[in-house]
């Protein structure tokens, strides 16, 4: 007789008793049919839109749920629409959520910016015809070519908040467990418009790059945009909604670019059993977004590197006015064989005040990255395997100095004439 386990199921066979082998495979592919039912359903659960949220958190809160298990159940879910920041707000009232739970709703709606808003919450106003689409579209083509020439030198401050989902114990003695994404630690450097212009990566090569450890965005400034509006002339770009901002309506258009015409060059790269990390960018390396998992101590021979430059797709939020872009998204398609099963960054816009005059520039981004099943195969047992970087840009300043000459002052006179 023979003995084994499956699914959780101990089967026993004999040679002159075929009927107990049959009866074992039955009951296992009962079980594996059940096993596979229920996955399914917890899948489904785990997908919801933004008013099967809503209703899940007050019913969570009306049963006087522990906070740490709401928490949970917001990081079990993957939203099929995005959590607006005015959805994002009223939610946090609604349940006079603390910082934990109001942490894993800002996470969960940075993880939706990329999918369009509930229909619910578009504004009623009839698509613009063909004329005026391809109108706005030449427009933010325009304001693009200029963004960056016209920016003047200036310095900001940008403050990168990494998470990750790295296995934690969240009780003294426990097993680390994967429990979502988690706060891992902030940075905060000086950044020019300069660096940007020279086509240069602040991060590559320096201590700072070296440090991080998720992913760090660039090209904000205006290279991403160069390089969507070049790419999407042997692209593709669709009206797709309107939408209500906080400085009037926008014109949403989504885009796609084949690789064949792609100047989004994916550079990705892991140390094996003990680091992955990756870099998206534009040829030229003046963009993109840096996904690191750092080990100072890496080895070159135990460095895989992959480049490659896949197709990409995003949206285009456009002021319809003044072709002034407002917010992007650019995603990697994953089918393209890119190291990392996700590589995308939102950014958003906003009027800045710098030496007394307005601009546009950016004022926050998000860049999240997934690894795919077999690179995270090979990586250590603690390592991440998601990263989710938020980064606020904060104190615009014009770059300078400032002189002060004063006058010539008269020696004081000595008491006593040298001798």
């Amino acid at each position: 007789m023979t003995e084994g386990r499956d699914a959780g199921v101990i089967f026993a066979a004999q040679a002159d008793r075929p009927v107990i082998w049959g009866n074992g495979t039955i009951l296992r592919l009962l079980l594996l049919t059940v096993l596979a039912s229920m996955a399914l359903l917890a899948n489904a659960e785990k997908r919801m839109t933004v008013t099967q949220l809503e209703q899940m958190l007050l019913a969570s809160s009306a049963a006087h749920k522990p906070d740490a298990d709401i928490v949970r159940r917001i990081g079990d879910i993957e939203l099929t629409e995005r959590l607006t920041e005015m959805t994002l707000d009223q939610l946090n009232l609604k349940l006079h959520a603390n910082s934990q739970v109001s942490l894993a709703l800002r996470l969960l709606a940075d993880q939706s910016v990329f999918m369009d808003p509930p229909t619910s919450e578009l504004p009623a106003t009839a698509a613009p015809d063909d004329v005026s689409q391809h109108r706005i579209l030449e427009e933010a083509r325009s304001y693009v070519a200029q963004m960056l020439p016209s920016l003047p030198n200036f310095l900001a401050t940008r403050t990168t908040t990494r998470y990750d989902d790295s296995p934690q114990a969240h009780k003294p003695d426990a097993w680390p467990v994967r429990g979502g994404l988690h706060l891992v630690g902030t940075e905060s450097r000086e950044t020019s418009i300069l660096e940007e212009r020279d086509n240069q990566s602040p991060y590559r090569g320096s201590a700072f790059w070296q440090a991080q450890m998720g992913l760090v965005s660039g090209g904000e400034f205006g290279s991403t945009l160069g390089m969507i509006m070049a790419d999407t002339m042997k692209g593709k770009v669709t009206w797709s909604h309107w939408e209500q901002t906080v400085t009037g309506p926008a014109a949403v258009f989504h885009y796609s670019v084949p690789k064949s015409a792609s100047h989004y060059e994916v550079i990705g790269s892991f140390q094996r059993q003990t680091a992955a990390q990756i870099i998206d960018t534009p040829r030229g390396g003046g963009t993109g977004i840096d996904p690191v998992r750092t080990d100072h101590n890496m080895s070159p021979s135990n460095t895989s590197i992959i480049r490659d430059r896949p197709g990409y797709h995003g949206s285009l939020w456009v002021d319809p006015a003044t072709g002034t872009v407002l917010c992007l998204t650019i995603e990697s398609d994953a089918k393209d064989g890119a190291p990392f099963r996700r590589a995308a960054i939102f950014v958003r816009y906003g009027p800045v005040e710098i030496s007394g005059s307005r601009f546009i520039c950016p004022v926050r981004s998000v860049a999240i990255s997934m690894a795919f099943t077999d690179i995270q195969t090979q990586l250590a047992d603690d390592a991440p395997t998601q990263w989710l970087n938020e980064t606020l840009f904060t104190q615009y300043r014009r770059f300078g100095s400032t002189i002060r000459v004063l006058p010539d002052a008269a020696a004081p006179m000595s008491e006593k004439p040298p001798h």
